[in-house]
């Protein structure tokens, strides 16, 4: 069975279905062949291929569940994504697998795999937050993976962007799991006027977004481990975040053979003064953990 772990060193077009929700001369809206051509970890928008929309039903089949207290959220199988990722010759995810790898600097940074951080939001979000609170709400899953907390915002009734390091990511991960996360019934064209999904480096990304939304909720689990990211995280929730939004980031308090760590980043909070912090949940169990919930000063 295969199985991540840490190494640190230093397409399929459809143009019926861009058509339909941006204009095709439209740099921001691109599907996975076009984006193939471009720099893997440029900043852009991500449209769903055609494949993907009519396997949904076969990702039906392959989905486990999470049962939460007052929701249930579906996401594919690892076994099964991996198979079928396998094919696509210049998937990062690929190149991660063949180095038995979660992440690989630079080129990969852990998408394929639900992190225990995301079961700990995930649970406090559920316990804190009424189904109310979300209505109307835009939300961004910043370094979404598999997408999960998007997924559970926007079926709360939020408006959700899901944005991640990798292309690949988002097309062959997070779009399928929100994709079997919706009503049957329910029009494609209804699903993506309130989701949209963004990829690239998180610098070239909120310039990419410059003067287009800002967020009541940012979303982030298992994203500060690389310290020298750790900045440009904190400049990216500055950038993106309402004055009167929150950010619900879960995170270890070490990460063994990487560096990072939460108390490297609440120093680095205490340094910037932009945001007070509270540590709103923890666990010793294993690697000790804790969610931290930020505001604005």
């Amino acid at each position: 069975m295969f199985k991540f772990d840490f190494l640190v060193d230093e397409c399929d077009k459809d143009d019926s279905f861009k058509d339909t929700f941006c204009q095709k001369d439209s740099p921001s809206c691109l599907s996975q062949e076009e984006t193939c051509s471009l720099n893997c970890h440029e900043a852009t928008e991500i449209l769903p291929t055609q494949s993907i929309l009519e396997n949904v039903d076969v990702y039906r089949l392959q989905c486990h569940t999470k049962i939460l207290k007052n929701i249930c959220i579906s996401h594919l199988d690892g076994g099964f994504l991996l198979e079928d990722i396998g094919n696509v010759s210049n998937s990062d995810i690929k190149k991660a697998h063949e180095q038995h790898s979660d992440l690989v600097p630079g080129v990969y940074e852990g998408g394929a795999k639900i992190w225990e951080c995301t079961d700990d939001i995930l649970n406090y979000m559920t316990e804190k937050y009424s189904q109310d609170w979300w209505t109307r709400k835009r939300v961004l899953d910043l370094g979404c993976g598999a997408g999960l907390l998007g997924i559970y915002a926007y079926k709360q009734g939020a408006h959700v962007d899901f944005q991640d390091y990798n292309q690949d990511v988002l097309q062959q991960i997070t779009l399928p799991n929100l994709l079997i996360n919706t009503n049957e019934q329910t029009p494609l064209e209804h699903v993506f006027e309130n989701v949209k999904f963004y990829s690239g480096d998180w610098s070239k990304w909120t310039e990419f977004c410059k003067g287009s939304y800002i967020y009541d909720v940012i979303l982030t689990s298992e994203t500060i481990y690389n310290p020298k990211n750790q900045e440009n995280l904190l400049r990216c929730l500055k950038d993106k975040l309402k004055l009167n939004g929150v950010v619900i980031l879960a995170a270890k308090t070490h990460y063994f053979g990487v560096g990072g760590g939460l108390h490297q980043f609440e120093a680095l909070l205490n340094a910037d003064k932009c945001f007070d912090y509270q540590i709103v949940w923890s666990s010793s169990e294993g690697v000790s953990r804790q969610i931290l919930l930020l505001t604005r000063r």
